[in-house]
């Protein structure tokens, strides 16, 4: 093939939108980043499992979840999100569901051109293995509009990695605020209940019924399992190879949503002081600015934590708490300790495994 007939073809499949720059709007695409664990058991709806990757079900009456930062990928990738049953769901009612969804900040969606007959089309793409074969529903929250866009994709083979792509047409009538509130959320649904299965597919509506055409039983199979790995979205209507990032970029596009500062025996908390007898302060600085002033997210123990001063260890039975917080860091104390003299510099250390200090700035 000559280069003119390479680059036509190319011409074909590309629209201008998408040669060059950043293409996937999504982040931690790749699944390579799980800051609050790799193996996580039961759980619950609103949990955060991968980073930017949230839980959402509902009305479920048996059903147990795990999640596991998989090695199990297609060629090209290292990372998977896999999801398995733990106990299986008896039945599924008419108001259940479990969905994987990833919000996406709205102030870098306004290239979408939202509320405007310019609206763009995105192109959804990933790597899916069920053990569940059947239709499969995504759908699309509009949460300034509280519009929803649901579309379908099929798992063929059981136990098989397969390549999807769909299609999400743009809403012309809406706008997407410029702000760091929550633009869409994309959710990849794996089992519904019939009150949200029933309408029309492709269009923008008000109607909640986000599952339309979805079919498989993934909650009443006894050990179902569900990986989902190289997820890009994209504005065009053909999809692009996957755009991989950088380990370290992908962490820092993380880390304005979520930030672990430690865990476990082998870090260090911060250098801080003893404000009296009883009470450490510390100061934590953020490695990059967050979406919004950030919520504590510590455990708490008898001795797990540690305040070093002058070869002397206070242990702490208390929990932190956060004080003055900023996007960019700040200031915890922790009124647990004993015996220590006020002014007095020391190191903070976790000193349990289970012991970790982290802020949220999730949407």
């Amino acid at each position: 093939m000559t280069k003119a007939a390479e680059l036509a073809k190319m011409g074909e499949v590309l629209t201008n939108s998408q040669i060059g720059g950043r293409r996937n709007i999504l982040i931690n695409g790749g699944l390579q980043i799980s800051q609050r664990g790799t193996d996580l058991n039961d759980v619950s709806h609103g949990d955060y499992c991968a980073d930017r990757f949230q839980i959402t079900k509902a009305n479920t009456d048996q059903l147990v979840i795990n999640y596991d930062q998989s090695t199990d990928t297609p060629d090209g990738f290292s990372n998977s999100f896999k999801l398995s049953v733990g106990t299986v769901e008896s039945a599924i009612d008419t108001n259940e569901y479990l969905m994987i969804n990833q919000k996406i900040e709205a102030q870098n969606l306004q290239h979408l051109k939202y509320g405007t007959s310019s609206a763009e089309t995105l192109t959804l793409s990933f790597h899916v293995k069920s053990s569940v074969t059947g239709t499969y529903a995504i759908s699309v929250f509009q949460q300034d509009a509280s519009k929803y866009y649901s579309t379908t994709y099929t798992v063929n083979s059981a136990n098989t990695w397969e390549y999807k792509t769909v299609k999400i047409n743009g809403n012309t009538s809406d706008i997407i605020n410029n702000d760091n509130g929550s633009g869409l959320r994309l959710s990849w649904t794996l089992s519904s209940g019939s009150n949200f299965t029933s309408g029309s597919n492709d269009a923008w509506g008000a109607s909640s019924n986000w599952a339309v055409g979805h079919n498989a039983s993934w909650i009443t199979t006894s050990s179902a399992t569900f990986f989902l790995t190289g997820v890009q979205l994209e504005v065009g209507s053909q999809a692009t190879p996957f755009e991989h990032r950088s380990f370290g970029e992908e962490l820092a596009l993380c880390q304005r949503y979520y930030y672990e500062h430690c865990r476990g025996t082998s870090d260090h908390l911060s250098l801080g002081d003893a404000h009296n007898s009883t009470q450490a302060d510390c100061i934590v600085h953020f490695p990059v600015t967050m979406r919004a002033t950030p919520t504590l997210d510590a455990s708490s123990g008898t001795d797990y934590w540690l305040m070093y001063i002058a070869n002397s260890g206070k242990y702490s039975s208390g929990a932190w708490t956060i004080f003055k917080p900023m996007p960019t860091g700040a200031t915890c104390y922790n009124s647990g300790f004993s015996s220590m003299t006020a002014g007095n510099a020391g190191r903070i250390i976790p000193s349990n495994a289970s012991a970790y200090m982290a802020f949220d700035a999730e949407l």
